[in-house]
């Protein structure tokens, strides 16, 4: 029972990758998405000793006269030194204008969704979104941070062009407790995301954002037979490596 507990605790409201639109009700960043816009990152993930590695596309396609827009998420791979998608892989999504007025969240943003798997489009509900790898972390990615801070600008190189760029940087903990018979488990989680942004990328302005998140458990009072899981620490990178105007559809037409 107790070894239950820890493992729930340790595991509870686990966060997901960084991803594109992590702070996307952030009034700090500018929030700027046009038909043909797109941006492409390269994504790197450290935890317990693993290094994972992604390079994504998000592309707007159209809007339509409701102010809705039809996105497009689509993973690259690396092909002799230049970004191709993946052949036949990626998620269509049409969102209502709540994204551009950072209301609600990700998910209530939704209209709809269609997935392409092997060249295969099939329409996905609510509880099919969380389990798509490109979707998943945008529905996690409600972040509200405690504070916000300014830090000086910064320079960014982005296809050879030099970008000053504000830096921000976002900070939240969390604490959550569970009774054992030895005594109060408690585990807090700090979440600090550093952001350098400029209004002229489209999407949320992003060049570079980090993040980090670190979990660490103490027991109350302390016991010589139970020992609090280890701290388990994240960091989650994210780097632009392209972006522009004219934004052609990947998975087939648009209707």
């Amino acid at each position: 029972m107790v070894l239950l507990v820890l493992l729930s605790l340790s595991g509870a409201r686990s966060v997901r990758a960084l991803d594109v639109f992590t702070l996307w009700r952030q009034p700090e960043l500018p929030l700027r998405i046009a038909p043909g816009d797109w941006v492409e990152y390269r994504g790197q993930s450290l935890a317990g000793g693993r290094r994972e590695e992604t390079l994504t596309r998000v592309a707007c396609l159209a809007e339509d006269g409701e102010g809705r827009l039809l996105l497009e998420l689509v993973p690259l791979e690396d092909v002799d030194g230049a970004l191709r998608p993946v052949a036949g892989e990626g998620v269509r999504l049409e969102v209502s204008r709540d994204l551009r007025e950072r209301r609600g969240t990700f998910v209530d943003a939704i209209v709809s969704a269609v997935q392409w798997r092997g060249g295969e489009a099939v329409p996905l509900g609510a509880d099919e979104l969380r389990d798509d790898p490109l979707v998943a972390a945008s529905l996690a990615s409600d972040f509200v941070p405690d504070s916000v801070t300014p830090r000086d600008p910064t320079t960014r190189i982005v296809l050879g062009r030099q970008f000053l760029c504000d830096q921000w940087v976002m900070a939240a903990a969390d604490t959550q407790e569970a009774r054992l018979p030895a005594g109060l488990m408690r585990q807090v989680t700090t979440r600090e995301i550093v952001a350098a942004v400029h209004p002229d990328i489209p999407f949320l302005g992003l060049t570079y954002v980090s993040e980090r998140i670190r979990a660490e458990s103490e027991l109350d009072p302390p016991s010589r037979r139970l020992k609090p899981p280890p701290p388990r620490v994240r960091v989650d990178v994210l780097e632009l490596v392209g972006f522009g105007t004219g934004a052609q559809p990947v998975l087939g037409p648009v209707d």
